[in-house]
């Protein structure tokens, strides 16, 4: 048995021992805000695309519910699964901070002190936008997939990383139309144009704002960069995700 047969196969084997898919990892991850990143898991083809249920399965056993995927996010490329992640904040009904008996305002409006566990808790906004008391934590989402990461001993260095889109975001024409993590959600944006640090967008109500380079995970719609141009960038996006040989022929290609 050639030694990536047998890497194949103990992966196979780990996948029906623990019911989780043997053959995924953590390839690369960069942190877009303190509860907030962009991962990118590698995946073995030969066993096939993994569906919602694996993605789901394999941040249950890796980080046992204190990092979740945003399955709204995911992206499945032919050898990697684009991702966001976020720290699993406890939250609580707003009405709580309005209670004296339970809580006490550390800054008024903002902050509030648990008055028997001494946690304190800050006003948030859950995905419907509708007020709520979000438990205040001091570990960066970083720390935790780092963490993990040394813990799984990763040797082997992935083929698939960040390094490369971040080449290849650079030669995003205006009027791309991005999926992008921005003002703390996913949301479908057009490039308007390049500014320090990041993009000039538009959102679909037609509300510009300047989100940052990072924020942008996925192509929706290439817009024509040129000839073959608008081509080569959107099959990088869709076919190779993360092969930086294909990354640095764009570039030098510009």
């Amino acid at each position: 048995m050639g030694m990536n047969h047998e890497r194949l196969y103990n992966r196979i084997s780990a996948s029906y021992a623990t019911g989780v898919r043997g053959d995924l990892d953590i390839a690369d991850f960069q942190k877009l805000d303190r509860i907030s990143a962009h991962m990118l898991l590698e995946f073995e083809p030969k066993i096939g695309k993994p569906s919602a249920n694996d993605i789901e399965r394999y941040f249950g056993k890796m980080f046992e519910g204190r990092v979740v995927p945003l399955m709204s996010s995911a992206s499945v490329k032919p050898n990697c699964v684009s991702i966001i992640a976020q720290i699993n904040i406890p939250t609580r009904e707003f009405a709580d901070a309005e209670n004296k008996e339970k809580m006490t305002p550390v800054i008024a409006g903002m902050a509030y002190l648990d008055n028997q566990l001494k946690d304190v808790w800050t006003v948030s906004q859950d995905q419907e936008g509708k007020k709520v008391l979000a438990k205040e934590g001091k570990e960066s989402i970083e720390q935790i997939i780092s963490a993990r990461r040394n813990r799984m001993f990763v040797t082997e260095s992935s083929n698939v990383s960040l390094a490369s889109v971040a080449m290849v975001r650079e030669l995003l024409p205006n009027n791309t139309i991005v999926k992008a993590w921005h003002q703390g959600k996913i949301q479908t944006l057009e490039i308007l144009e390049k500014v320090v640090g990041g993009y000039k967008v538009k959102n679909t109500e037609g509300k510009e704002s300047i989100c940052a380079k990072e924020g942008v995970i996925d192509l929706q719609k290439m817009a024509d960069a040129g000839p073959n141009e608008s081509a080569k960038l959107a099959k990088y996006y869709d076919e190779a995700y993360g092969d930086k040989k294909y990354a640095q022929q764009l570039v030098k290609g510009k």
